[in-house]
């Protein structure tokens, strides 16, 4: 969220609803205004404790995190994608549940992990992935900021990234055909 004062989120929301752009909202960090904000986000990507303080609900994994989603999708917000760290996102659509693991890498520090989860959120969706690749590709983003120390210069480029999902790709094709074999 912006510390650009108070309204300054709102107005920012609202205009690009009236431009008919998405809306992508991060309420980190957490404030009481990011509550009148909801219903203004086409995606709204808060974490365990920011959902638990928009929604009201505790969020104690991905079934308790479903249901806050749901009680913020109630609320307004289009899609609420939860980011659950080392258990990956839930993403509540009005078609239902996504689920984005985590990618396992060895963390170092987590500081910039949600910041990098949106940057590659908002890439994928300009983009105009489905949801499950922007989630991977968000996914992707985040987990590999955890691998370096600090918080922009943990943040990696495209095509860090890219390697990072083809790495995984070919990994879970090699084990797809392993499972296959007769």
């Amino acid at each position: 969220m912006s510390r650009g004062g108070k309204g300054a989120n709102a107005w920012v929301l609202g205009e690009g609803r009236r431009r008919g752009r998405v809306t992508l909202l991060n309420p980190a960090p957490m404030r009481d205004e990011a509550r009148d904000l909801v219903a203004l986000a086409d995606y709204l990507t808060p974490n365990e404790t920011e959902t638990e303080r928009l929604s009201g609900v505790v969020v104690r994994g991905a079934e308790s995190a479903a249901a806050a989603a749901r009680a913020l999708r109630s609320r307004g917000a289009g899609t609420v994608i939860v980011t659950l760290g080392a258990q990956g996102a839930l993403a509540c659509t009005a078609d239902g549940l996504v689920r984005a693991p985590a990618l396992p890498v060895a963390v170092v520090d987590t500081t910039a992990a949600g910041d990098a989860f949106n940057a590659g959120l908002a890439v994928a969706l300009g983009e105009a992935r489905a949801l499950p690749d922007a989630l991977r590709f968000a996914s992707a983003t985040a987990a590999l900021a955890c691998t370096r120390r600090g918080a922009q210069p943990s943040l990696p480029r495209r095509d860090q990234v890219e390697t990072l999902l083809g790495a995984r790709g070919a990994a879970e094709a090699r084990l797809n055909r392993r499972r296959a074999a007769p």
